[in-house]
C-alpha cells in the first residue's frame, strides 16, 4: 500500500517489463517506434515501450513523449487533453498544464498571480523523433545507434507507391519477430496462402555480410504467387535482399523480375520482453498495387504470428548450445552472436 519513506526514484528500470535489468538498459539506448505520426493530433496517445507507459502528445510548438504519469500525484496523462489553444497538455486530475518540453506552466490550485511553480514539477521526457511516418523514442539521453537509414522513404517518389499497413501487436518478443522476418527456412512451409512453395524447400547456401548498421544477406527464392494479383501465374524465381538494422528493424527487397520490385520495411517495437508492436511500410512499383496489397501483407503476418507466438522459450536463446541449428539459420545465428558480442545482451544476472 505504501512506498517506504526512503524509496528512491533513481532507477528507471521497470521490473514488470520482463527484461533483465542489464538487457533493459541496453535496449533502452536504441530508437524504437511507439506511434504513427498521423495519429498524434488533437489528443494524447498512449504507448508502452520496454515496460514503460508513455504519453505522446503534440502542441502547436512541437511533439513530446514523456512517462505517462503526472509528477504531482501520478495520474495518467493519457486521460488528459490539450488546452483550447493547443499550447499544453492538461492533467485530468488537478489541471496542471505541461508544454511540449515537459515544463509545467500552470497549476490551477495555486492561482495565476505571482505563482512560483516548483522546479521539480516537470514531466519525465524522452528523446523523440519523427521519421518514415512514425514517432520514435529513445529512453536514454545518448542513443547507441542512429535511426534506420531508408532513403527510399524520404520522400517516396515515382515509380514507387507507398502502401500503409495497419500496426500489429504480437504476443512474442521483438527478437522473435525480427528473427522470423529474416528467416528464409520457414517460407516454403508457413506461407502457403501467399507465396510459399513447398515443392522447393531447400535453402541455397548464402553468405551473411556485416554492415555498419547490422547484417545483410541475398539469395534466390522460387515463389508461387497466390494472394496478390500481379498477372503472374505459377512459379517464378525472385531475388531476396535482407538488410537488418540493429536491433529490430528490417528491410527486405524482393526483385520479381528486371522491372518489378517491392520493398518491405518492418520494425518490431518491444512493448515488454514478451510482446511487441509491429510497424510496417510496403513500397512497390508493381502496377495496380492498392488496398489489396495491404491485405496481402496482413495475410502474410497472420500466417506467421501464431507460430512465432508459440515458440518456446519466449526469450531468444543466445547460448548456441541451447538449440540445434541448420545451415539455413546462418543469419539468425549471426544475429544472436552480434547481440551478445556487440551489445552485451544476455549477460548473466
Amino acid at each position: 500500500m505504501y512506498l517506504p519513506i526512503q524509496h528512491s526514484k533513481a532507477s528507471e528500470f521497470p521490473p514488470e517489463s520482463g527484461f533483465s535489468e542489464s538487457d533493459w538498459h541496453i535496449l533502452a539506448g536504441f530508437w524504437h517506434p511507439v506511434a504513427v505520426s498521423a495519429e498524434v493530433q488533437d489528443a494524447p496517445v498512449a504507448a508502452r515501450l520496454l515496460g514503460v507507459n508513455l504519453v505522446v502528445y503534440r502542441t502547436r510548438e512541437g511533439l513530446c513523449v514523456s512517462r505517462d504519469a503526472c509528477p504531482h500525484r501520478g495520474a495518467r496523462l493519457t486521460l488528459g487533453w490539450l488546452d483550447d489553444n493547443r499550447d499544453a497538455l492538461v492533467c485530468p486530475m488537478h489541471g496542471h498544464h505541461y508544454r511540449h518540453d515537459g515544463r509545467c506552466v500552470a497549476i490551477p490550485s495555486m492561482g495565476t498571480e505571482g505563482v512560483r511553480i516548483p522546479e521539480r514539477m516537470q514531466l519525465h521526457t524522452y528523446l523523440s523523433a519523427e521519421r518514415y511516418g512514425f514517432v520514435w523514442v529513445c529512453l536514454k539521453p545518448e542513443p547507441r545507434r542512429a535511426l534506420p537509414e531508408w532513403p527510399l522513404l524520404e520522400p517516396v517518389a515515382a515509380p514507387w507507391k507507398r502502401i500503409e499497413i495497419p500496426r500489429g501487436h504480437w504476443n512474442a518478443s521483438a527478437s522473435r519477430h525480427c528473427e522470423n522476418f529474416n528467416d528464409v527456412g520457414h517460407l516454403s512451409w508457413v506461407h502457403m496462402q501467399t507465396f510459399g512453395n513447398r515443392a522447393r524447400p531447400r535453402v541455397e547456401p548464402y553468405q551473411v555480410e556485416r554492415t555498419h548498421y547490422g547484417l545483410r544477406m541475398e539469395l534466390p527464392y522460387v515463389e508461387i504467387e497466390r494472394g496478390f494479383n500481379d498477372d503472374h501465374q505459377g512459379e517464378r524465381t525472385t531475388q531476396y535482399v535482407y538488410e537488418l538494422t540493429y536491433p529490430f528493424a528490417s528491410h527486405l527487397r524482393v526483385d520479381y523480375d528486371a522491372t518489378m520490385t517491392s520493398h518491405y520495411f518492418d520494425i518490431a517495437s518491444p512493448v515488454s520482453a514478451h510482446e511487441c508492436d509491429i510497424y510496417q511500410i510496403n513500397l512497390t512499383n508493381v502496377p495496380g498495387a492498392g488496398p489489396d496489397y495491404a491485405q496481402y501483407q496482413m495475410l502474410t503476418n497472420e500466417e506467421d504470428a501464431p507460430l512465432v507466438e508459440s515458440q518456446t522459450p519466449w526469450q531468444v536463446p543466445l547460448d548456441p548450445a541451447y538449440e540445434v541449428s541448420v545451415p539455413a539459420d546462418r543469419f539468425s545465428n549471426q544475429y544472436r552472436r552480434d547481440l551478445v558480442t556487440l551489445f552485451g545482451l544476455g549477460a548473466a544476472a
